[in-house]
């Protein structure tokens, strides 16, 4: 009878081990989206889209195990002064899976898929719609782009370059891209281009070698100009926290441009980069 009684006993305490152990099995779901700044369309209104993911964890008692479920991606327009939400848009659908997102305007945003070289285009307020992929000819950077600028004249550039093609230029109502080998001299050192107004503007990193100190022996910056010759260049040593010889890339952002975490407004008038948040 004693040996039954503690046998009861054994399989009890495993039971309520068991449901102890079952107790901390539990499923939670969380939101783990993604968002990028696309560019601006005014001084205060700022674009993102967002890859919008529902996380999925189980609590186990010994850690847990989480996966991702793609739901699709939105645009939004934002107010960066008080980050509120003046518009949204519909999500795409959760398969779609798109490589660049650049403004070629205030109201449109251009999507590339590198994998089959189509265009889509999101209008801001709006629609999603897809362009399809236009005819290349030339050389191909297809694999290799990074941005979409605004060209002038319903055209855009394709910046980013293989060993072979240094660039690509689209006509946006013949829906026809050509490939050129060689940047043109102007290009040369830039990281970003685009159209304003009928110029052509650049922004890049720069240094120069001078001895400062014993840990520091080039000064950099970033620079701008444009194709009618002028221009200028901000050093580090002109921005409050930046290390001296940091040397980073330039990009544009649809009337800002961002270096070191600083967005700067172009003046298009003096040409220079004007801190402005």
């Amino acid at each position: 009878m004693m040996v039954e009684i503690r046998r009861l006993r054994v399989v009890a305490l495993a039971v309520l081990a068991c449901v102890c152990m079952w107790g901390c099995w539990n499923e939670s779901v969380g939101d783990a989206s993604r968002g990028k700044l696309i560019g601006f369309i005014s001084d205060s209104l700022a674009v993102y889209v967002t890859d919008e993911i529902e996380e999925t964890c189980i609590h186990k008692p010994l850690g847990e195990e989480c996966s991702d479920k793609d739901m699709g991606l939105f645009l939004s327009v934002e107010n960066f002064y008080t980050n509120n939400v003046v518009w949204k848009s519909w999500r795409t659908d959760k398969m779609d899976f798109f490589d660049v997102y650049d403004l070629v305007d205030d109201s449109t945003v251009i999507v590339f898929r590198k994998s089959d070289g189509s265009f889509f285009k999101w209008t801001i307020g709006e629609n999603f719609e897809k362009l399809g992929a236009f005819s290349w000819s030339g050389c191909n950077t297809q694999e290799k782009i990074k941005s979409i600028r605004i060209w002038g004249d319903g055209k855009w550039r394709l910046v980013g370059s293989t060993e072979n093609c240094g660039y690509a230029i689209v006509d946006v109502k013949r829906k026809e891209i050509m490939g050129y080998e060689k940047l043109d001299d102007f290009a040369e050192g830039c990281s970003d281009l685009w159209v304003h107004e009928g110029v052509e503007y650049c922004v890049g990193a720069v240094k120069k070698d001078t001895v400062m100190s014993y840990y520091e022996r080039f000064l950099a910056g970033a620079f701008v100009k444009n194709s009618d010759g002028m221009g200028d260049t901000l050093w580090n040593n002109q921005i409050e926290g930046a290390s001296l010889n940091s040397y980073h890339a330039v990009e544009y952002k649809n009337s800002f441009v961002c270096y070191l975490g600083h967005y700067y407004k172009v003046d298009y008038e003096a040409v220079k980069m004007v801190f402005d948040h």
